[in-house]
């Protein structure tokens, strides 16, 4: 859960988080015969080949241009992914789908499909939740549709092009999902913009920034992307957020979030736009700390950190402006951290989550639903289940307990991500 801060220091050199408690990601391969339990298109034979139409490493048939998507109805049945990276014997490269009612209730039809491993993260939607998108453990990006009824097809199991993804953020259109890369510029870091066409499948890739280390992003409402990154395109020095212009490309202004080496492991907006959250969960300098910086207009600023909070993993801002919660992956806790958006320090942290049952267990990325009568309703990944948390507004927030996905090792959950 903890990167090492050497990736701070080596140039040249990538490493990624270890799994606590399960085998390195390069001492095993990823399961080439898991079954295909859901009887999903299974895209592309599993040994690195992509998807019809593109070229490992080299240039993607063009087809036909982008394409803008719609937000599904705010109140329907929504589908959960999650990933499910190891086996009894090793790793695996299962995703499974769930159903979330409109009440918030989950359940598991029993519908899996295959890409490549993937052992933490965020899955992302287009707009009307039928296109995903993940980061997985080799670098690649896993592409795949949902029908109506929840049936998967995998589009492509591993998409590579020059980039080693660590993190996929969906663009509001739907037209485009946006790849960061954390290595070193030398390395290919930066940001890249996948377009996606009607038919689902990724049609270019754009490098549209150099960046050193661009470990985490979110996007405005107008389109505007708060950065966390050791530098991007022309940054001042010794800035690690930054406000980019990714049409342009061009930096509007950076700020100072940490004074010392710092790995992030998440980051967020506030729904009001004011206040960028970076957790950094760096093994051996800085760590256990988020650091809050302030956006006004095309200004940003240093406002505070928080600290300590063991190993921040991930954050859920509420959509009502009043809360954060902060998942401590090692401290087997959600932290409730108040938000009063005026205030001169606006995050403070209460405490830990009053749990329904016991405590979590390797909690990981926590997603959130910000439309309908589920608006508020956060999905966090556990060691085996899937947590639901739910913030109530007017500064309260409601555990409402963790669902089993299964038992033993291959129960583990891993990436999660549920339709818009």
């Amino acid at each position: 859960m903890r990167p090492l801060a050497l990736a701070l220091t080596l140039p040249f050199v990538f490493l990624t988080a270890c799994d606590a408690g399960a085998p390195d990601d390069a001492a095993v391969g990823a399961d080439a015969g898991a079954s295909d339990a859901g009887g999903a298109d299974a895209g592309a034979t599993d040994g690195g080949a992509l998807d019809a139409g593109a070229t490992d490493g080299g240039a993607i048939d063009a087809g036909p241009g982008e394409c803008p998507r719609a937000l599904a109805p705010a109140d329907r049945v929504r589908r959960v992914v999650v990933s499910h990276p190891f086996t009894d014997g090793g790793d695996d490269d299962r995703y499974e789908v769930l159903t979330l009612a409109e009440d918030g209730t989950l359940a598991q039809p029993g519908t899996t499909f295959n890409m490549r491993r993937a052992s933490g993260g965020e899955i992302v939607f287009t707009p009307d939740g039928e296109i995903g998108f993940v980061a997985q453990s080799d670098g690649s990006v896993g592409v795949f549709r949902l029908d109506a009824d929840g049936r998967p097809t995998v589009l492509n199991p591993a998409l590579r092009e020059g980039f080693y993804a660590s993190h996929v953020v969906m663009d509001p259109s739907g037209a485009h999902a946006w790849v960061l890369d954390a290595q070193w510029r030398e390395s290919g870091g930066g940001i890249y913009r996948l377009a996606i066409g009607c038919d689902g499948r990724v049609r270019a890739t754009t490098k549209v920034a150099e960046a050193r280390l661009a470990y985490a992003m979110a996007l405005r409402a107008d389109g505007r992307a708060l950065v966390a990154a050791r530098d991007i395109l022309d940054s001042p020095e010794g800035a690690d957020a930054h406000l980019v212009d990714l049409g342009a490309p061009a930096v509007r202004a950076s700020a100072d979030a940490f004074d010392d080496d710092w790995i992030a492991s998440s980051a967020a907006l506030s729904a009001n736009g004011r206040h960028f959250l970076v957790a950094d969960n760096a093994a051996f300098s800085g760590g256990d700390r988020v650091a809050v910086v302030g956006v006004a207009g095309d200004a940003l600023s240093r406002v505070q950190v928080l600290s300590p909070i063991q190993d921040p993993v991930s954050i859920a801002l509420s959509p009502f402006d009043d809360l954060a919660l902060v998942v401590s992956g090692f401290g087997d806790a959600i932290f409730v951290v108040d938000y009063t958006p005026d205030a001169a320090s606006p995050f403070a942290v209460r405490g830990p989550l009053t749990y329904v049952g016991a405590r979590p267990a390797l909690p990981g990325a926590a997603v959130t639903i910000t439309r309908g009568a589920l608006r508020g309703l956060v999905l966090v990944a556990e060691n085996v289940s899937v947590r639901r948390v739910r913030f109530d507004g007017g500064g309260a927030v409601t555990d409402l307990g963790a669902h089993s996905v299964g038992e033993g090792v291959p129960a583990i959950v891993g990436a999660i991500g549920v339709q818009p």
